[in-house]
């Protein structure tokens, strides 16, 4: 009778040792990873001029008249382009359906 426990493998391994191995490996690999990539990730993955800078990106307004201001450009874009809509429905004819 052969106990598969103690079967030996290529090179003198058993299955408990094989499946350790295996354990270890799946269990180390991607700690390994995230561990290299997390060292030094700014000069590994480092591309100048990726990232936008700053100062040309838009700015949240944080202040009441900003915020006020900011609704009334956005309102006023809105109105703007309900106009061009509707003048480009009466040259094409579609009418608006009362209700």
């Amino acid at each position: 009778m052969v106990l598969y426990h103690y079967r030996k493998f290529a090179g003198g391994i058993t299955r408990t040792q094989l499946e350790t191995f295996k354990f270890g490996f799946c269990l180390l690999t991607p700690i390994l990873v995230m561990y290299w990539v997390g060292i030094d990730s700014d000069k590994k993955f480092n591309l100048p001029g990726f990232w936008p800078d700053p100062s040309t990106l838009n700015q949240v307004p944080k202040e009441p008249h900003e915020i006020q201001a900011e609704v009334a450009r956005i309102r006023r874009a809105r109105a703007e382009k309900r106009e061009r809509l509707e003048a480009r429905a009466r040259e094409l004819g579609i009418m608006e359906e009362d209700e």
